[in-house]
């Protein structure tokens, strides 16, 4: 019986996640409702409830999950240098903005702006600062240390892909990626 409760749970998770999606491919956060949430889902608001406090509440969670895709896509399989993990890190967070790019330009029109960026540059400085740290165990040294090299990384990073995602008529994705080649090529003699 078990399964089948965390089946139906699963289920449920998916059609809110998926009817948020769709709802905010169309209007900001703020204009939603929980009544409209559960009909694009099919699912009652009694059902919403048992889960989620509000709309707050889910989309925290809506956010955990996208957060954890993220994660997941920015997995790197072992470059050979700081200076490819952080263009790969670069090319695959460019991506995954490009792929949510109705709904984060939707949610950035929102008061929720701030804790979702806060997620996303939480997790590029995360990976970027764990990525120095193993470097730094197999005897690579820093000329900086690797907090300040990993928030000066994901800084700059999480800002050109969030001017990119604000003007995108200023900025091309293999422009972006060429000259962030470049800056990462020229960052390069920072280790030695």
């Amino acid at each position: 019986m078990e399964e089948k409760t965390d089946l139906r749970i699963r289920k449920t998770y998916k059609a809110l996640c998926d009817a948020f999606v769709t709802i905010l491919e169309k209007k900001r956060f703020d204009d939603l409702t929980v009544n409209e949430l559960c009909d694009e889902a099919m699912i009652r608001r009694a059902t919403f409830y048992k889960h989620f406090a509000d709309k707050y509440d889910f989309f925290s969670f809506f956010i955990r999950q996208e957060r954890d895709r993220f994660i997941q896509q920015i997995a790197d399989p072992e470059s050979d240098s700081i200076y490819a993990h952080n263009l790969y890190l670069t090319q695959k967070t460019l991506q995954f903005f490009q792929e949510h790019d109705t709904l984060i330009q939707n949610v950035l029109k929102s008061n929720m702006a701030s804790a979702l960026l806060n997620i996303f540059s939480e997790e590029i400085y995360t990976d970027i600062f764990l990525n120095l740290k193993e470097y730094e165990k197999n005897g690579i040294t820093f000329s900086v240390s690797p907090e300040l090299l990993a928030s000066f990384l994901s800084g700059g990073i999480f800002q050109t892909i969030l001017a990119f995602v604000h003007h995108p008529q200023h900025f091309s994705d293999d422009q972006i990626v060429t000259d962030i080649s470049k800056i990462l090529g020229c960052l390069e003699t920072m280790t030695s």
